[in-house]
């Protein structure tokens, strides 16, 4: 046939098959033995295919026919198919393989490389029936009939028993019941005897005074004197005291009309004494402002030798602010500019202890060493001074500005 491969072209399907693993190489040698040999052997004798036997037909199956299938009626011989033949040329060796050499074997090694084939047989051995089993049948007892089934609905009520006068006798009776405690506990006009008696006797309007036991003497402390704010004024040296009687008469008449003045002066502000502290509670601020703007900073001479609030320290010390200042405040802080701005300083009248508060706005331009970035702020700061005007309270209030600039 023409369509048929050639031994060339099988040979090199086999070679793919190898290189692409899905034979192995033994298979491969076989395969190859295989197609070398049916090139050199001749095609072989037909032989006529053995006559089929007729199956022996038993008693059995005399005897009962229903059981046994029909014997299938036997099939004329086929006519012998004629064994086809290939002309094949000598396989072209590839010049990148080794050449292929035949094996050689002996004629007992081709005689068992292919072993002999069986005929297969042209029918099949007769088969029994199975007769289909039918299921026994169910007694009453497991499957009772559709009548026996019991009825599992509700009885009808018997219209003798609902209509029994004692149950209706009991349900009105327990209504009319319940209205008419309802009714008591609404409309009754019944009066509390303990409240509105009508027994009342002359002994129940006398008021007694309530019993009460042991205690301790009260004692009646004076009130205590409100804190009075004591000006020390000059001591004024006066003219000497003459011998005349009048005048030593006349002295303790006047004494109480001298200390008046004395009084007045105490509760009447000092005019020139607030703008003086004033201007030294702003010279100092300066000073303070002017002196956080590079290293080293002075805390001494700003502040009391014990501060309650400086910005975020509390109960601190000037030595311990300046330390403070010099580690982390200067580096961060570059080319700082500080100052209060103008206008802004507000200053309250002293209290007892002579201290005194001040209220600003500070002004603060610098350049922040960490973000690389001029920082411009704006802050509401409130001070306290002591008398010897230093300070003892510092402390941010409220930002009212901060940006940042490049």
């Amino acid at each position: 046939m023409e369509n048929e491969p050639s031994p060339l072209d099988t040979l090199r399907q086999l070679k793919e098959w190898l290189d692409a693993g899905t034979i192995t190489p033994q298979e491969f040698e076989t395969l190859k033995r295989k197609l070398l040999f049916s090139e050199n052997a001749g095609p072989p004798a037909s032989t006529p295919p053995p006559a089929p036997e007729k199956p022996a037909v038993t008693a059995a199956d005399q005897m009962y026919p229903s059981r046994s299938a029909a014997t299938p009626a036997p099939e004329p011989p086929r006519p012998p198919e004629a064994e086809q033949t290939f002309t094949t040329s000598g396989p072209v060796e590839d010049p990148m393989l080794p050449p292929i050499v035949p094996p050689v074997t002996t004629g007992r090694a081709e005689a068992s490389a292919v072993p002999p084939v069986s005929p297969a047989p042209e029918f099949l051995p007769p088969q029994e029936t199975v007769r289909a089993r039918t299921p026994d049948p169910q007694h009453d007892e497991v499957y009772p009939a559709a009548g026996t089934l019991e009825d599992d609905t509700l009885p009808v009520p018997n219209d003798a028993a609902s209509r029994n006068p004692l149950t209706t006798v009991l349900i009105v009776g327990g209504i009319v019941a319940l209205l008419a405690i309802v009714a008591y506990l609404m409309l009754g006009n019944k009066e509390s005897e303990r409240l509105t008696s009508t027994t009342i006797t002359a002994a129940d309007t006398l008021s007694t005074r309530p019993e009460t036991g042991p205690q301790a003497e009260q004692i009646d402390l004076p009130p205590a004197a409100a804190p009075e704010t004591i000006r020390v004024a000059p001591v004024i040296p006066t003219a000497p005291a003459t011998a005349d009687t009048i005048g030593q008469a006349a002295t303790p008449a006047l004494a109480p009309a001298t200390t008046a003045p004395a009084e007045e002066a105490v509760t009447t502000p000092d005019a020139a004494t607030d703008a003086d502290a004033q201007t030294r509670i702003q010279g100092v601020l300066n000073a303070f402002y002017e002196d956080m703007q590079a290293p080293p900073f002075s805390a001494s001479t700003y502040l009391a030798p014990q501060v309650e609030r400086f910005y975020l320290m509390q109960n601190t010390t000037p030595a311990a602010i300046a330390e403070e200042m010099g580690k982390s405040y200067f580096p961060e802080f570059l080319e700082a500019q500080n100052q209060i701005e103008p206008g802004s300083l507000k200053i309250s009248p002293p209290v007892n202890d002579g201290s005194r508060v001040a209220t600003y706005i500070e002004k603060i331009q610098s350049l922040r060493q960490s973000m690389q970035k001029h920082q411009q702020t704006r802050a509401q700061v409130r001070a306290r001074f002591d008398k010897n005007f230093k300070i003892i309270y510092l402390r941010r209030e409220r930002l009212l500005e901060n940006t940042f600039n490049e």
